[in-house]
């Protein structure tokens, strides 16, 4: 299991700095102002996340050979998460929609293998909601666009009054700006 660990840990880290230096190469490809907004948030989104990701894969490591290809998901779905601002807004909410489900079921998974209890429980359960919650957000702002073509700078400013709502909820339920 720790060489499982190590690797995990280790091509998780080296995927996410990937995602996010690659990401700058397509901030010439950007041409409307919602893109570059969508963009810098994006990129503090994919920090905020490894930020409380990275010491919960060294808590609750991978055991079996699906939490790797998980942890590999994930790192795909930032990578198309920062790809999707140079395309329609849809397409972002997509790709976070995509993200949001890979990370329920890693957590999911990590809560069936590691059984925490006490603050990692509370941590937990407030990710699995939060993430079904916006997985719903964006699952309205979609169908919102579509029947009603919304201009894609106020649909993305809603998903990210949305997403900050959503993350001050996270850090007051367990009490810390962020989990590690």
């Amino acid at each position: 299991m720790a060489k499982m660990l190590n690797f995990s840990l280790k091509f998780v880290d080296i995927m996410v700095g990937i995602v996010l230096g690659l990401g700058f190469q397509w901030w010439p490809e950007l041409h409307e102002p919602w893109q570059y907004v969508a963009f810098i948030f994006v990129y503090f989104d994919i920090v905020d996340y490894w930020i409380e990701y990275s010491p919960t894969l060294k808590k609750w490591p991978p055991k079996r050979e699906i939490d790797v290809i998980l942890d590999v998901a994930i790192s795909f779905s930032l990578f198309l998460y920062i790809y999707s601002t140079q395309l329609a807004i849809i397409y972002l909410l997509g790709a976070c929609i995509l993200t949001k489900v890979l990370d329920y079921l890693w957590l999911l998974s990590s809560k069936v293998e590691f059984n925490p209890t006490g603050p990692d429980r509370v941590y937990i359960d407030t990710w699995l909601k939060l993430n079904l919650s916006i997985v719903i957000m964006s699952l309205a702002l979609i169908a919102l666009n579509y029947y009603m073509h919304l201009a894609p700078s106020l649909t993305l400013f809603v998903y990210i009054g949305g997403r900050l709502v959503i993350r001050i909820i996270a850090s007051t339920q367990y009490k810390k700006i962020h989990y590690s």
